[in-house]
């Protein structure tokens, strides 16, 4: 397992991980580390973007850096799909009691 230090990147407040063995300085990896998720939220578009797919292709701390927000992205999504089914069938079941209540 590598060392890694857990950051928060002072804009966003998003977390991410430097690694004391990356090729960049930790300001460097906050600044990808945005980067990397306005890539995610695909609010990168021309130079910034292949910029950023280069980066992902060409160092390794980047890429498991993407990797890793990717991954957050879709646990947070499929949880989110499971709570605003959640929802929708408790909504659904107290409407049903109210009209039964109002009905009968």
């Amino acid at each position: 397992m590598r060392p890694h230090t857990v950051m928060s990147c002072r804009k966003t407040k998003k977390m991410g991980v430097y690694r004391p063995d990356s090729p960049y300085s930790q300001a460097e990896c906050e600044s990808i580390i945005q980067k990397l998720e306005l890539f995610l939220d695909g609010q990168l578009h021309g130079k910034a973007r292949a910029e950023v797919e280069r980066l992902i292709a060409d160092c390794e701390y980047c890429a498991e850096q993407y990797k890793l927000e990717k991954r957050l992205r879709q646990l947070l999504a499929r949880r989110w799909h499971n709570l605003h089914q959640e929802a929708q069938e408790i909504a659904q079941s107290v409407w049903q009691r109210l009209r039964k209540s109002f009905s009968g």
